[in-house]
This record gives C-alpha cells, sequence and structure tokens, in this order.
C-alpha cells in the first residue's frame, strides 16, 4: 500500500477495532469524531473500503435484510500487519486547511459583510465540534462508549478537538470585536491596532530554539512564501 494511503489506513484501523463493520457503521463512527479530523474519509469510504477488499487486507460480506442488501467489511490478518506497518511509520506533518480563514486572509478585496460571514463559520465550526463532545464525553463518563476500552487514547483526542474548537470560537469572537473597533476609525488607527495584535501574540510565543536563531530576516530567507 502506498505511504501515503492515509484514508486507507484509517478505514483499516476502524475495522481492525472490532469484527465486522457495515458500510453504514463505518460512515457513522467517522461521522462521531474522526470528520473532524481527518473529513476526507466519509466521502471515500465505500472505494477505500472496496479496495482494502481487493488488496486482500480486508473481506467483504453480503447480506440482506429483506430485499435491502447490506455489505459488511473485516480486516484480515494482512491488514493488521499492514496497519502495524504504517503505525510504525512517522505521521506526515500536521496541516491546516481552513477556507474561511482564506477568505480573511484575502478579506481587503471583499466587504465587511463577508468577514463576519466566514468568522460566523468558524464559530459554527468550533460549536458542532463542541456538541459532539458532549454527547461522547458523557458517554465515556458513563462507561457507555462504543469504544470504551479505547478510552486511554480517546481522551487525548477528546482534549485536542475540545481545545481546539473552543480556539476557533475564541478567535472568531476576538476577530469580530476587532471589526466593531474598526468602525469610525483611520487608516492609520486600524493599522497600528493590527500591529499590536502581531506584537501581543509575537509577546506570547515561546522562546525560539538555537538552531532557528532570533532574526527575523534569517526566517524569511530560508522558509520560503510568508504570510
Amino acid at each position: 500500500m502506498r505511504r501515503t494511503a492515509t484514508t486507507a489506513n484509517a478505514i483499516l484501523g476502524l475495522l481492525a477495532l472490532r469484527r465486522e463493520w457495515s458500510t453504514w457503521e463505518l460512515t457513522k463512527q467517522l461521522r462521531r469524531n474522526m470528520r473532524f479530523f481527518w473529513p476526507r474519509a466519509e466521502s471515500q469510504i465505500y472505494e477505500e473500503a472496496k479496495g482494502l477488499v481487493g488488496k486482500g487486507l480486508a473481506r467483504d460480506r453480503q447480506s440482506f435484510t429483506g430485499k435491502r442488501g447490506r455489505t459488511s467489511y473485516a480486516i484480515t490478518a494482512a491488514g493488521r500487519k499492514q496497519l502495524k506497518r504504517w503505525l510504525a511509520t512517522p505521521p506526515k506533518p500536521t496541516t491546516l486547511e481552513c477556507e474561511p480563514l482564506l477568505r480573511v486572509f484575502l478579506g481587503t478585496l471583499g466587504t465587511d459583510a463577508a468577514l463576519r460571514a466566514a468568522l460566523a463559520q468558524v464559530r459554527a465550526d468550533g460549536s458542532a465540534v463542541l456538541d459532539v463532545g458532549r454527547v461522547v464525553g458523557l458517554e465515556y463518563l458513563a462507561g457507555t462508549a462504543p469504544f470504551q476500552d479505547q478510552v486511554v487514547v480517546r481522551a487525548l483526542v477528546f482534549d485536542f478537538l475540545s481545545h481546539h474548537a473552543r480556539m476557533l470560537i475564541d478567535w472568531a469572537d476576538r476577530s469580530e470585536a476587532v471589526l466593531d473597533a474598526w468602525s469610525g476609525q483611520s487608516d492609520e488607527q486600524r493599522t497600528a491596532l493590527s500591529l499590536q495584535i502581531i506584537r501581543d501574540n509575537l509577546d506570547r510565543y515561546p522562546v525560539p530554539s538555537a538552531s532557528l536563531g532570533a532574526d527575523p530576516t534569517e526566517l524569511r530567507s530560508g522558509s520560503g512564501e510568508q504570510a
């Protein structure tokens, strides 16, 4: 399997957690939590699951409820070996894909209303994570979660997503407050406020490592495009 086939390995990992999954059950599990950090898996689940069968990493079973067909998948011994090999490889770097942030990045080309719509979407995204987290978290605390035996790692994912969601909401709130403050300000005042935002953030940065150095001109010269 290709080193870059992360989605296939994600589905393979789900198959390893229980004896058999239907495509509907796989989709339900992806919607429950994985969609917040690997959203492409859901849209590709049918093709990826069939691909795993074709490679001998999973097996499928057809059944019927009345006239309705149902396909279920289970991992094979070869699939478990492949999953262990993949988990032993270094992960790819974290990436960020956020269209609302792209809209803000290009915000001077649009309107105030467009900027606020982008912030509203970020806030809604954060709230969606918290809505799911309230349900999932209480299930784990009650001992009734579908994968209660995985709580030692699921708690770390829960912590990441919870902090990320609150960060999105906090950032949207702070940014909207800036837009409110811009009302009636001159270009010079807006620029001063914006530079202060950058200054305040830099003050909270950790001390840079010796390998990076502290000279921003050095960072610009060796790191390609900058914001």
